[in-house]
């Protein structure tokens, strides 16, 4: 019982707080908008802001939403499919 009541302390500290979402989303991805359609391997020519995460087909993720972290979505063909702040 005691291990559960951690587990759930912990995630629940990581969840955002969607009361602090004022609407604007501010992870930068449209400066990453031209990495859409391309092989994974462009983005070893960029330097992504310290909020990002890049997320492959069966990759496990978290489902806080945070305006501030750039996401980007590799598809099951190894291209860039989406870049989103989430």
């Amino acid at each position: 019982m005691r291990f559960s009541v951690l587990i759930f302390l912990l995630l629940s500290a990581c969840a955002s707080d969607p009361s602090d979402f004022d609407g604007q989303l501010n992870c930068g991805a449209e400066r990453f908008s031209d990495l859409l359609g391309k092989r994974e391997a462009a983005l070893e020519a960029v330097t992504l802001p310290s909020r990002s995460r890049i997320l492959r087909p069966g990759d496990a993720i978290t489902l806080d939403f945070s305006p501030n972290r750039l996401t980007i979505d590799i598809d099951d063909q190894g291209f860039i499919a989406s870049v989103t702040c989430r």
